[in-house]
């Protein structure tokens, strides 16, 4: 076994023994909806439901299409039928997926830097909290992370390999992923301009990868319309906008809270708040304090996306802990005083565990760190005129942090986790030759 494959297996090791540990100090110690955040139980419902049924839908009671993506309800349906409804299966299996994640991780960062580089992604990978976390969690996270890290390892493999067959599978696997979630929904028009940067051939690629992205998404919306009357992929529709969004606008406009402004937006409903028409009046102050208040709604969405950006994976980790913590009261926003004060407040809360403290501390430190990191690659990457690379994951994380704006978590920020964690691990090479050789190679010499 060489020196690099040792490397693999003991960091492979250690996030087995981080991910255990967490599953066992829950399981032992929360004994209310273990596993279980605030869209847990809508998954769960819909399983059950694939469960005794098998099927999603039942006349007389299911008149809409569900509130979620049925991708993930799917998986643990399925893990419910061969094992039976047991959480802790799912958990196993989501530890697995993460472990995976962490593997196609190594195989890009080698892919386009070396294996030198993909051996410190995967160990970034490894002592991530927040693959550590959600693989703890009954949510998408994980799974949604596996196929758009998969989408990544096969798009990638095309752009150095001109491999039509992986640019088409990449396509697949991005139009799957709406299944789970339809956050990449558009991303297809960043890849089309990617694509006029890569290789020969670019109407045609474009055209191979469109197609292969919109087949599992128009096969998603045709199955919605058989089934619910709907031909749509998510019925969700501009609630984030309405619902999450505009309250914290109106709180800064009226100067109140965003608790008091989200139920107000609630009371203004005409229905059910799956029928686009329920949100007319809503629809119609939005347009009205947008056209307004302008400069609020781009500070509040940019606010947002910093959130996404900054936001630390230990405050999912405290709440998976101990599920009686209002979510909301651990915000660093939500704090008093200085800068430090409310960065210290926001680290500390939540919990007295000092480890997991620590764990918080350290994390914070990390991800001021990392971004110096990831900026230092992209202006390498530039540098080289490497422009197919650049655009891709300068617009990959672009997009997906930019789509979070209407409400930012550190949640959102595992859909683009792996590239940051792949542009950190080439920005710690960089560094280790800068100070030992006085250079700065372009990935694995």
């Amino acid at each position: 076994m060489s020196n690099k494959s040792v490397y693999l297996l003991v960091f492979s090791i250690i996030f087995l023994f981080f991910s255990k540990s967490l599953y066992d100090y829950v399981r032992l110690t929360n004994f209310v909806d273990p596993f279980q955040d605030i869209d847990s139980k809508g998954y769960i419902y819909n399983a059950e439901k694939f469960y005794r049924h098998n099927s999603f839908f039942i006349k007389n009671i299911d008149e809409t299409a569900p509130y979620f993506s049925l991708g993930y309800p799917l998986f643990l349906g399925v893990v419910y039928k061969i094992f039976g409804p047991k959480v802790n299966i799912v958990i196993w299996l989501q530890i697995l997926l993460s472990l995976f994640t962490c593997f196609l991780i190594f195989y890009i960062a080698k892919i386009i830097w070396g294996v030198n580089v993909g051996i410190i992604a995967f160990a970034l990978s490894a002592v991530n909290i927040g693959f550590i976390t959600f693989s703890n969690f009954i949510l998408t996270e994980t799974l949604l992370t596996f196929l758009l890290t998969s989408f990544i390892y096969f798009f990638v493999l095309f752009l150095y390999k001109s491999d039509i067959k992986k640019l088409i599978i990449s396509g697949l696997i991005l139009g799957s992923s709406i299944f789970i979630k339809p956050a990449a929904l558009y991303f297809v028009f960043p890849i089309i301009i990617v694509l006029f940067f890569a290789n020969n051939y670019k109407i045609k690629n474009i055209l191979l990868f469109c197609l292969s992205f919109y087949l599992p998404v128009f096969s998603y919306a045709y199955f919605n319309k058989v089934v619910y009357k709907s031909f749509s992929v998510s019925t969700l529709k501009n609630e984030s906008l309405y619902f999450y969004l505009y309250p914290k606008i109106l709180a800064v406009i009226n100067k109140t809270s965003e608790s008091i402004e989200q139920k107000n937006v609630s009371n203004l409903l005409t229905g059910c708040k799956i029928d686009s028409k329920s949100w007319d009046l809503i629809s119609k102050n939005f347009k009205r304090d947008f056209d307004n208040n302008k400069l609020i709604f781009v500070k509040i969405w940019l606010k947002n996306v910093a959130k996404t950006f900054l936001g630390l994976y230990s405050t999912n980790l405290k709440v998976l802990i101990d599920s009686n913590i209002n979510r909301k009261n651990l915000s660093f926003f939500k704090k008093s005083g200085s800068l430090f004060e409310r960065a210290k407040k926001y680290i500390m809360s939540g919990t007295n565990l000092f480890y997991i403290q620590f764990i918080a501390f350290a994390e914070s430190i990390w991800s001021l760190l990392r971004l110096i990191l990831i900026l230092i690659s992209l202006i390498f990457v530039l540098k080289k005129r490497d422009f197919k690379l650049f655009f891709f994951l300068f617009f990959y994380i672009f997009y997906f942090a930019f789509i979070s704006g209407h409400d930012g978590c550190a949640r959102f920020r595992m859909m683009f986790e792996p590239v940051l964690i792949i542009l950190a691990a080439q920005g710690l090479y960089m560094i280790y030759f800068r100070l030992r050789y006085k250079s700065c190679p372009f990935g694995a010499l």
